[in-house]
């Protein structure tokens, strides 16, 4: 079942980028690019550090789509030894205005995940995600916004770190180039 999400995840976003085509025929390709993504810092007994940047563009009045990169380094302190772990992928996502506000969000990510087994021994999996959900995008000017997002790891592969539709949340920002 969960199999059959991902051709139609990728047909949608194909058809978001032909539909695009045929909508601004006229329009310039750099008025249509935004970047940005996501950094988080955590420091302490539990060390967390996070960028994220993506690359996008204003398909049309309704569809948003690109594509984005992640790392993450993890050092938990809180046992003895310290356990650290490395994260990287990308991903691929498109997001429909419902108004210019609320927006549905559809993504799938991959990722190379670390963890550490039973015996404590590192070992490094391939994690495929696809996220369904939604947000609220504010502008902050007339070409950068700050947006907020509610997803959930609806493919909940068997090395996921997220618990069934345990929802995760996460605020980021994009400028128009």
């Amino acid at each position: 079942m969960k199999t059959k999400l991902l051709p139609f995840l990728l047909l949608f976003i194909v058809g978001a980028f032909s539909i695009s085509a045929q909508e601004n025929e006229g329009k310039k390709f750099k008025d249509k690019i935004y970047t940005g993504g996501n950094l988080g810092l955590t420091f302490g007994t539990y060390t967390n550090i996070m960028i994220s940047p993506i690359i996008g563009a204003r398909l049309n009045e309704k569809i948003y789509a690109g594509l984005g990169f992640e790392y993450q380094y993890t050092k938990d302190k809180s046992i003895e030894p310290a356990l650290t772990y490395n994260q990287f992928g990308a991903r691929l996502f498109s997001q429909y205005n419902i108004i210019p506000q609320l927006f549905a969000h559809l993504e799938f990510a991959g990722y190379s995940m670390e963890r550490y087994n039973i015996r404590y021994e590192k070992e490094r999996n391939f994690v495929p995600f696809i996220y369904v959900g939604g947000g609220y995008r504010q502008m902050i000017s007339q070409r950068s916004f700050v947006s907020f997002r509610i997803l959930f790891d609806v493919l909940q592969n068997t090395n996921s770190p997220y618990n069934a539709w345990d929802p995760i949340y996460s605020i980021g920002f994009g400028v128009g180039i």
